[in-house]
């Protein structure tokens, strides 16, 4: 099995937790992706985060992925995987 770290920088998901679990994934909050197109700091955020879990391993999800420039920026920043309206809305499960 994989283990995720969902919503990585908000509230209690931040880098201790880092240091308790050895963690594969790690999806980027979407307050940071939301921005990555009109906000430097959430553009650096998000950078940190992406070189930080590449650098031990892990892949990288980007939650909130809304416009074509957000999805730009993600591949830009060679974000493994995306997620968001600009792919689809929310479909029920079967």
């Amino acid at each position: 099995f994989k283990i995720a770290l969902d919503d990585f920088g908000s509230e209690l998901s931040n880098f201790h937790r880092l240091m308790e679990i050895d963690v594969d994934i790690i999806k980027i909050d979407g307050s940071y992706i939301h921005a990555l197109d009109s906000s430097e700091r959430s553009f650096q955020v998000a950078d940190t985060i992406t070189r930080f879990a590449h650098n031990i391993g892990a892949k990288v999800v980007a939650e909130f992925v809304h416009n074509e420039a957000v999805a730009a920026k993600v591949k830009e920043m060679q974000i493994d995987y995306s997620q968001g309206y600009f792919y689809s809305e929310p479909l029920p499960s079967i």
